[in-house]
C-alpha cells in the first residue's frame, strides 16, 4: 500500500475551493485539463510510498506526535500556480498559507515533521528534498502540456477571504488497482 500524510479541509472551505475553482476554469486553456474530484482535495505534507502494515501502523504513531506539536494551526487559501512551471504546467493548483504572521513557519515545519517521521519509521528515504509548497491540486494536464502564460492567472479570480483551523491530518493509505 502506498502512504502520504496529508491536511484535510472542513466542508465548508471545500464548498469555498470549488466555487473559486468553477469561476477560474474558463481562464485554463481549453480541453488540456482534467479536474481532481473534490473528494481527493486534501494538502500533501509527506509521500512515503509503498509500506506494509505494521509500518504504517507505527508511522501514524508517530505523525500524532508531529500534529500535536503543530496544534492549533490557522490557514487560509492564496494565490494558485501551476508545477513545475509555466512553460510545462502539468499541475494546476490552489496555495493554501498560514494566516497568523505570529505562528509563520509553522505549516513547513510540520511538513519537515512528517518528512523525519517517515524516515525514522520506514528507515528509508521517503520524499525528495524539494521546497514544500503548500497546496490544494485542483486539475492536472492532459497528455503533454503547453505552455501557459502568466496572463491567465490575472484572469481569475483571487482565492475566497476564508480562514480556518486545522481538524484532521491523516495518514492516508490506497491501493493501485
Amino acid at each position: 500500500m502506498r502512504l502520504f500524510a496529508a491536511l484535510t479541509f472542513p466542508d465548508a472551505v471545500l464548498d469555498e475551493i470549488a466555487a473559486w475553482h468553477a469561476g477560474a476554469s474558463p481562464a485554463l486553456p481549453p480541453g488540456q485539463w482534467r479536474d481532481v474530484s473534490r473528494e481527493n482535495w486534501h494538502l500533501t505534507l509527506a509521500f512515503y510510498g509503498d509500506a506494509g502494515g505494521d509500518e504504517a501502523d507505527d508511522l501514524a504513531e508517530a505523525l500524532a506526535a508531529c500534529a500535536a506539536a503543530a496544534s492549533p494551526l490557522r490557514l487560509r487559501l492564496s494565490a494558485p500556480g501551476v508545477f513545475p512551471g509555466l512553460d510545462r504546467p502539468r499541475v494546476f493548483w490552489l496555495g493554501v498559507e498560514e494566516a497568523e504572521v505570529d505562528h509563520a513557519g509553522r505549516l513547513a515545519a510540520l511538513a519537515r515533521c512528517c518528512r523525519r517521521a517517515g524516515r525514522a519509521t520506514l528507515r528509508k528515504r521517503t520524499a525528495k528534498d524539494t521546497p514544500f509548497r503548500a497546496h490544494v491540486t485542483l486539475a492536472r494536464s492532459r497528455g503533454y502540456p503547453l505552455p501557459m502564460g502568466a496572463e491567465r492567472f490575472a484572469d481569475m479570480p483571487p482565492p475566497p477571504d476564508i480562514v480556518w483551523t486545522v481538524e484532521d491530518m491523516v495518514l492516508f493509505r490506497s491501493e493501485l488497482h
